[in-house]
């Protein structure tokens, strides 16, 4: 059994700035949730219907979208009305520049509430209503935070106050395929030598009365025989060259993290014969843990 490779050393400026904003942030430094109570339909990361989404999506049919902390209001426009003519999957939406460096986005808001001539603004002033403009598959916001110094997206649950959460992720399957098969563990206890893709069916419960698609978690960890193979952490995501990549820590180009069926595609591994044991531990935003230990015999 071959063990991980050591983590690629890095360069993640953008990832270092929010760790210092994590670190630094008080009562009166961290960004506060624009609509309360939020009810997440979609957290960073959540692959649905094709994209992926950047930001975290709360439900709401009622309330004020209000602004996440200081800033100023450097665009703004209104579902069809946009200066190019064309439409938008943001619906109505707002660009709120705020501190160091970082830009927030409030998209799907209520067509006609969208404060669109205001400027200068203070953590809590109303920017909007929720709503269902451009495409999204119910009513609420969207918000996004836009690292400019590192240009990257950065995961808003790292800078939002902690959400009351006490359901820990799900973990519903984990996988092995090869040669386009697909085994699940559990099902089967044991399979041939060889190189197999590990794959697992991860998802964070949802307490919302919508969701976009199956929430992503926060962290996936993989262990094979007590030494980690990967780890996932969702915390930014960054485009070059017309591709988008998740994770500051050895990024993963958004096109080769699901696999057909749906689960993450963790690592492929060779398995020589023997017992191995794979482990997968899972972790939401607010802290709430699962782990599922399989043992598997390779003959």
């Amino acid at each position: 059994m071959r063990r991980a490779p050591p983590a690629r050393a890095f360069r993640a400026s953008g990832f270092l700035l929010v760790l210092a904003i994590v670190a630094s942030s008080g009562p009166a430094a961290a960004m506060d949730w624009p609509l309360a109570p939020p009810r997440l339909a979609a957290t960073f990361g959540t692959f649905a219907k094709g994209r992926v989404v950047l930001g975290v999506e709360l439900a709401s049919e009622e309330g004020v979208v209000r602004s996440s902390e200081d800033g100023e209001v450097a665009f703004a426009v209104e579902e069809g009305e946009h200066p190019a003519g064309l439409p938008t999957p943001l619906g109505s939406f707002a660009v709120v520049e705020h501190q160091r460096g970082m830009a927030a986005v409030y998209s799907h808001l209520a067509p006609g509430t969208l404060a669109t001539r205001v400027r200068k603004i203070k953590a809590g002033d109303p920017l909007g209503r929720p709503g269902s403009s451009g495409w999204v598959e119910g009513s609420g916001v969207l918000f996004q935070v836009f690292d400019r110094r590192a240009g990257s997206w950065v995961n808003p649950l790292l800078v939002l106050p902690p959400n009351a959460d006490d359901k820990p992720p799900a973990i519903r399957s984990l996988a092995l395929s090869r040669s386009g098969k697909t085994y699940v563990l559990g099902d089967v206890s044991s399979l041939p030598q060889g190189t197999y893709r590990v794959s697992v069916d991860v998802v964070d419960p949802a307490d919302s009365p919508w969701i976009v698609a199956p929430l992503a978690p926060y962290v996936i960890r993989l262990a094979i025989d007590g030494f980690e193979a990967t780890k996932y952490v969702f915390d930014v995501a960054k485009g070059s060259e017309g591709k988008l990549a998740l994770f500051a820590l050895s990024p993963v180009e958004t096109t080769a993290l699901k696999t057909p069926e749906g689960r993450y595609s963790l690592v492929e591994r060779l398995f020589s014969r023997g017992r191995v044991v794979i482990e997968v531990r899972v972790e939401d935003a607010a802290g709430n843990k699962r782990s599922a230990s399989y043992t598997l015999l390779v003959e």
